[in-house]
């Protein structure tokens, strides 16, 4: 998944960077550590209008989903809500801090269906078969496997369900080096074994959305 901890010094760089073309928009949520969660989560309600991509991807309640790269939960417990509690959400991570937080939130607020997973770096590993949708937001271009990633997570979902991409669009921000272009991804999941179902994303100043069906073999 996403790349070893020890490009951190790294990480803290290309933030200072990314922040002077996209103000307001936080990036990754492995670097939430940085700041307070409440001012993040303020600016990423703003940017990214989690609600508006909810509508977009079309989740609904009673839906089993799963979200990778959940760090502390930022989407997580947005995507919790949506499913009500006829719904799951499992959120992995390979890093176990991120899940231990994400873990005691949902004790503090008796939140029953979230599940946490810690994953590898190339699956998810995800305990159901059956999942409607996974989800990853915001985090795409950190994975080190992106490919060998959405590969692997094509066994989790069930005959119809997705694989929803949001994350950084460098055609909309103006910069290529750090992110994944729109084309890039659509490549990675065509070599997996996904074809795109196109969204509208005009509604994000910074961000693309790219809804991924897994092609019948």
């Amino acid at each position: 998944m996403r790349r070893a901890k020890g490009m951190f010094h790294q990480t803290i760089l290309i933030i200072i960077a990314a922040m002077t073309f996209l103000p307001g928009s936080i990036l990754c949520q492995e670097r939430h550590g940085l700041g307070s969660h409440d001012a993040i989560d303020k600016m990423r309600d703003r940017d990214l209008q989690p609600e508006k991509i909810l509508d977009v991807i079309k989740l609904r309640g009673g839906m089993k989903t799963g979200e990778a790269g959940a760090s502390y939960g930022y989407f997580t417990f947005k995507m919790s809500e949506r499913v009500g509690n006829k719904g799951i959400v499992y959120a992995n991570d390979i890093d176990q801090n991120a899940l231990t937080q994400i873990e005691e939130r949902c004790k503090a607020e008796k939140i029953a269906n979230i599940k946490t997973v810690l994953g590898a770096v190339e699956d998810p590993l995800f305990p159901e078969w059956d999942l409607d949708m996974v989800v990853v937001f915001d985090c795409l271009f950190e994975f080190s496997e992106p490919a060998g990633w959405m590969r692997n997570t094509r066994k989790y979902l069930k005959p119809g369900g997705q694989l929803v991409i949001v994350d950084p669009d460098p055609a909309k921000i103006g910069s290529t080096e750090h992110f994944l272009s729109r084309k890039q991804v659509i490549d990675f999941a065509a070599q997996s074994g996904y074809e795109p179902i196109r969204v509208d994303d005009s509604f994000l100043k910074s961000h693309m959305i790219i809804i991924l069906l897994p092609i019948k073999q």
